[in-house]
């Protein structure tokens, strides 16, 4: 899996589990994709740099940018976004 695949996953996981308090770990994420957690960490880093997800220090879940780029995504009827 590249590494923008596992970020459009990420924030895919990330996404269905919003509720804008809910913050995932993660080895939990690691977990739900079957990847090593130091990859996770690694391109969840890049999408905090990005401003698509924030940190508590113990979990991860998406900024507001994150979330709405991640319903554009989701409720788009184009396939390659």
């Amino acid at each position: 899996m590249s590494s923008e695949d596992i970020g459009r996953w990420l924030i895919q996981i990330l996404y269905d589990n919003y509720n804008g308090e809910r913050y995932i770990s993660a080895q939990s994420l690691s977990k739900a994709l079957g990847i090593d957690e130091s990859v996770v960490i690694e391109r969840l880093k890049h999408l905090m740099k990005s401003n698509l997800v924030d940190t508590n220090g113990c979990g991860y879940m998406l900024s507001l940018k994150g979330y709405e780029i991640a319903h554009q995504r989701v409720t788009s009827f184009c396939p390659h976004l």
